[in-house]
């Protein structure tokens, strides 16, 4: 009941101008969030109007701007309510630490909207090298302009800048210990800007990893490989591996090696090998001078053509295409002379009177046998001959006896 009671005299304390001062203040508020992204929307679009609405939308001006309105509207309306002397002097601090980080946002995204236009200006160019500079730059005005306003907010509500600089200088050596791999990362950036070993659209081989140069950041690289995944390598990790960089050649060479059988004809071989040289020459990708196209030498398996050419095709796409049509125009030209390529294998050559030794070889074993059994034959009659003379031979050694009557 005392809840109530005070409750009750609290409303009844109230007076009309409060009430109508708190309507308006809502009311005030209200407006400002609806008109808040309009407001900011129209004043980027001033100075961004080849921007479209959806690029101006993810710009930080825009979001910095939508973020102060908002926050101005509770403003105004906390002045409308008429606080309290020490609440109106936190809400002044408060809104001024609002209007120090909206500047820093503000021109951290004036150096973020550079850098888009920049990127939509040289997206069909190949030295992309603003991009990188734009991005290194913007990031660090960025980092410098936070600290400032962080070294202002604190000044603000009136800490001890001297305290805490000494705090920070005695955490100073465990930060930098556990930030060691970021600053490494941070430095091998800056090296890979200034010794510039590839460029956005690139396309380099870093060990086992292969693609296009998407982005270089100031922590990390990204590449897009073959199977349109995207690889992202740290800056330290690149500094200290061999990178590969195939868009800073002037040109890129095809080589093939056809092998004949060798019982094509050399009529039919040199055919190919001037129609080979005839369509060449007239191919505009292809540097003329760099033609070659020879018999190269003659093995057991076949006969070697080897083909020798250099492209102004840079690009790793599209040299693929064309190593793929300059493939099907060899192929092409062999089927239109009927020329069958060689596969790896061994020849066995069998003579025409193979059966007739076969045969001689089976006679020679029939009379070989043969003679064997006659042989078994003719020992086995001479033991039994044998037997039958010492038999006899032993009778006659016996000697006959008289009969006595």
């Amino acid at each position: 009941m005392d809840k109530i009671r005070e409750f009750i005299t609290f409303i009844g304390n109230i007076e009309i101008s409060q009430i109508v001062n708190f309507i308006i203040a809502i009311a005030v508020v209200i407006i400002v969030l609806l008109l808040a992204p309009i407001i900011s929307y129209g004043i980027v679009k001033v100075f961004y109007r080849r921007s479209e609405k959806e690029e101006i939308k993810n710009f930080k001006i825009y979001k910095a701007l939508k973020t102060f309105f908002r926050i101005s509207g509770f403003y105004i309306g906390s002045k409308i309510l008429n606080l309290h002397e020490f609440q109106d002097v936190f809400c002044d601090k408060c809104f001024k630490v609002v209007i120090i980080w909206t500047i820093a946002r503000i021109v951290a995204g004036v150096f973020e909207a550079r850098q888009v236009l920049v990127e939509k200006l040289t997206k069909n160019q190949k030295n992309t090298r603003n991009n990188f500079f734009t991005s290194v730059v913007s990031k660090v005005v960025e980092i410098v302009l936070y600290i400032i306003a962080l070294y202002l907010t604190l000044k603000e509500f009136d800490y001890d800048i001297g305290g805490l600089a000494a705090g920070i200088g005695l955490t100073g050596a465990v930060v930098a210990l556990a930030a060691q791999d970021f600053i490494k990362q941070i430095i091998s950036g800056l090296a890979i800007f200034t010794d510039k070993p590839f460029e956005i659209g690139d396309w380099i081989d870093i060990e086992e990893i292969s693609g296009t140069v998407e982005d270089i950041t100031i922590k990390s690289t990204r590449v897009r490989t073959l199977e349109d995944t995207i690889v992202i390598v740290p800056n330290d990790l690149i500094t200290n591996l061999k990178v590969i960089n195939w868009g800073k050649i002037s040109k890129r060479v095809y080589k093939a090696n056809l092998k004949f059988a060798l019982e094509t004809e050399e009529s039919i071989i040199e055919k190919v090998i001037n129609r080979i040289k005839f369509i060449l020459k007239y191919n505009e990708d292809v540097i003329t001078k760099s033609i070659s196209v020879h018999l190269s030498n003659i093995e057991n398996d076949g006969i070697n053509i080897e083909i020798y050419l250099e492209t102004t095709i840079t690009n790793y796409s599209d040299y693929r295409l064309f190593c793929n049509k300059i493939n099907l125009t060899l192929l092409n030209i062999l089927e239109s002379q009927g020329v069958k390529l060689a596969y790896p294998g061994e020849n066995i050559y069998i003579k025409e009177n193979v059966n007739l030794q076969s045969e001689d070889y089976k006679s020679k074993k029939n009379y070989y046998n043969s003679n064997e059994n006659k042989k078994d034959d003719n020992e086995k009659q001479e033991k039994d001959e044998e037997r039958k003379n010492i038999k006899n031979e032993n009778k006659r050694k016996v000697k006959p006896t008289k009969i006595i009557k």
